[in-house]
């Protein structure tokens, strides 16, 4: 059975001393992504795990050591051999595959804002303000890909480049975020409890950016959205994520769309439309300017 793991999964297997009695591969390596071999695996213990394998050794270590710190409802890491990073397997059903119910909503909001209060993470204070330059630049080269690959015209840049620059806070709370805390994401057990899955993108980075790559990722009605947001804002530790939110709503849009149109052309409609739709929008708020003069 072991020959048929990747090899460095067998290998972590034997050295927690762990015998699978059955395994099923949930994520497919792709062209363009670097060794993210994901195994659901059922243990003779009759215990299950996830076993995933990332880039090297290191990104491992500091992904197992971050990940020890979160919050109560997100799936533990097990253990760290090599590149290779054991975590609970949670049974349940997906939120993203139903429209959330309102406990289910204000119980995500909460989580949310449970994530991003953590103090300190691998015994280091994790919270503080830094420079949005960084995600700045990440955006306009985003926006350079996305108008190379003919996906975008040079009008519609314009006015995003230009929301951009009223909008950017200069400055930013950073602090613990999950980048992928969406409906795919959030399990139901069989006790009506919520537990965050896929941490693997777990790390320090800006709050606001975490909520608004929520709110794209998780596509849910106005109503359902505006649930979860208030949740949030109710017992987040800062404004700051939701003060910002335009800002930050641009820059993930901007982010999936690029992303898609480097690694899969074929998927990159849904960001791309959505970007679209904020270049239209944005182009309506200045009409009534433009007519002044």
């Amino acid at each position: 059975m072991s020959q048929s793991l990747d090899p460095e999964i067998a290998i972590a297997l034997d050295r927690a001393g762990l015998r699978a009695r059955a395994f099923r591969r949930i994520s497919q390596m792709r062209p363009g992504d670097a060794r993210r071999s994901v195994y659901r695996i059922d243990l003779e213990s009759g215990r299950v795990i996830k076993a995933r394998l990332l880039p090297d050794e290191e990104t491992a270590r500091q992904l197992f050591e971050i990940c020890r710190d979160l919050p109560d409802a997100f799936a533990p890491a097990l253990g760290c051999y090599g590149a290779v990073l054991l975590g609970e397997w949670i049974d349940g059903e997906k939120l993203g595959d139903t429209l959330p119910s309102d406990a289910h909503l204000v119980a995500a909001g909460s989580l949310l804002a449970r994530l991003h209060a953590t103090p300190i993470v691998a015994g280091r204070p994790v919270h503080g303000r830094r420079s949005t330059a960084a995600w700045r630049d990440k955006t306009e080269a985003g926006l350079w890909q996305i108008i190379a690959a003919d996906e975008l015209d040079e009008q519609d840049a314009l006015l995003i480049r230009g929301a951009l620059e009223r909008l950017d806070p200069g400055q930013a709370v950073f602090g613990l975020v999950h980048t992928d805390l969406c409906g795919e994401n959030v399990v139901v057990d069989r006790a009506g409890r919520l537990h965050v899955v896929d941490n693997e993108r777990v790390g320090i980075d800006a709050l606001g950016f975490d909520v608004a790559r929520s709110w794209y990722r998780w596509a849910l009605p106005a109503p359902a959205w505006e649930r979860l947001r208030s949740t949030y804002a109710a017992r987040a530790p800062f404004t700051e994520p939701l003060d910002t939110f335009d800002f930050w709503s641009i820059v993930a849009v901007v982010h999936s769309a690029a992303l898609r149109v480097q690694k899969d052309r074929t998927r990159a409609y849904v960001p791309l439309d959505r970007l679209r739709r904020m270049a239209a929008d944005l182009g309506d708020r200045r009409a009534p300017c433009r007519e002044r003069r």
